[in-house]
C-alpha cells in the first residue's frame, strides 16, 4: 500500500482504459500487510498470462516482512531502493525458465512472457488498491 495517491494530471493521447491510467509505481509504502488471499490472487492474475506454447516460464519466488527470509530479499536490492523498500509488505523475485519444459529446447521468449506475467500481476495490484513496484 502507498502513502500518497497519484495526481490527476495524467493524459492519455488516445482513448484507453482507465486501469493503465491509474496504475503507477510510488516509492512509498505504509508497512501495511498484504493478506495471503491478495497475494495469492496477484500471482493467480500473473498465471492467467498468455506465454509461448502456454510455457508459464516464471517463477515469482516471495517473502513477506514478517517471514525468515526478509532479510535477505532486502539484501538483493541496492541502498537507494532498500530505504524504502523495507516498508513494503512483501518482496517478490521473478525469474524466466530459458528452456521449454516440454522438450527443453531454449524459449527464445521466457523473458518477454514472464514480463506479461509481471504486468497481470501490476494491474490486479493496482485494481485491488495494492501498489506493486518493479525495479531490476
Amino acid at each position: 500500500m502507498s502513502n500518497t495517491k497519484p495526481e490527476n494530471t495524467r493524459k492519455t493521447d488516445y482513448k484507453i482504459n482507465s486501469i493503465f491510467v491509474n496504475r503507477w509505481s510510488p516509492r512509498s509504502m505504509t508497512g501495511e500487510e498484504i493478506s495471503d488471499d491478495d497475494l495469492m490472487s496477484l500471482f493467480e492474475a500473473a498465471r492467467w498470462s498468455p506465454s509461448s506454447f502456454n510455457n508459464q516460464p516464471w517463477r515469482f519466488i516471495y517473502s513477506k516482512r514478517t517471514g525468515s527470509e526478509w532479510s535477505k530479499f532486502l539484501d538483493l536490492l541496492n541502498e537507494g531502493n532498500r530505504i524504502w523498500a523495507k516498508e513494503a509488505g512483501v518482496l517478490v523475485v521473478i525469474i524466466s525458465r530459458k528452456n521449454f519444459e516440454y522438450n527443453e529446447k531454449p524459449s527464445i521468449t521466457h523473458q518477454f512472457d514472464a514480463g506479461a506475467a509481471w504486468k497481470n500481476l501490476a494491474l490486479e495490484a493496482s485494481i485491488r488498491g495494492i501498489v506493486a513496484h518493479g525495479m531490476q
